[in-house]
């Protein structure tokens, strides 16, 4: 099991990081399962998502439940969300 959280401003190059970390690990021979899991992955609109504090708590819980139903000894999870609380 590994877990890569992957934070920062908007706008810094996480996504990017996050799927080409993704690519890298999909082209080892092992073939791991690697999952990303962010905003868009639940059709959460960032910016709606982070523009009061009720949303941002629901759609930080949503991201978080995914990541703890995810991890498991044979997977990958890549996390890719902001890190600017606004609450």
């Amino acid at each position: 099991m590994a877990l890569v959280v992957i934070c920062g401003q908007p706008s810094s190059g996480k996504s990017t990081a996050a799927l080409c970390l993704s690519e890298a690990l999909n082209d080892l021979e092992s073939k791991p399962n690697v999952r990303i899991i962010d905003e868009t992955s639940f059709h959460l609109d960032r910016n709606q998502t982070y523009a009061e504090m009720t949303s941002e708590k629901n759609s930080r819980g949503v991201l978080r439940s995914e990541v703890d139903r995810s991890l498991s000894k044979d997977n990958i999870i890549i996390v890719d969300s902001g890190n600017s609380i606004n609450g």
